[in-house]
């Protein structure tokens, strides 16, 4: 039996950060932490799931071909939904950090 995380690849930082966040989630969904309220980690690992997701949307593979040559890489490409990705996890780490700077 094969383990399926043999083949994932972090490449590329919004990758890195998506499997950061998605770590840090399952952890303050499951274990109570210590000196962060996990509501306020929770926002600020949903924050980084939609920004990941985003930038990965918003670099699509691109390939040019010319006479002998082709060139192939991510640059970035502005998407209707990667960009609103981003905006929410934007907004989920704004108000994460609200939360966090204003407790009581």
């Amino acid at each position: 039996m094969s383990n399926p995380l043999e083949s994932l690849k972090l490449d590329y930082w919004y990758k890195a950060l998506l499997a950061m966040c998605s770590v840090l989630l399952i952890v303050s969904l499951t274990v109570p932490l210590q000196g962060i309220n996990n509501n306020v980690a929770q926002l600020l690992s949903l924050g980084g799931i939609f920004i990941g997701l985003g930038e990965w949307i918003n670099h699509p593979l691109q390939e040019r071909i010319g006479p002998g040559f082709k060139v192939s890489g991510h640059p970035w490409r502005f998407t209707l939904l990667g960009t609103g990705f981003d905006l929410v996890g934007l907004a989920c780490i704004w108000y994460g950090v609200y939360k966090l700077t204003h407790a009581g």
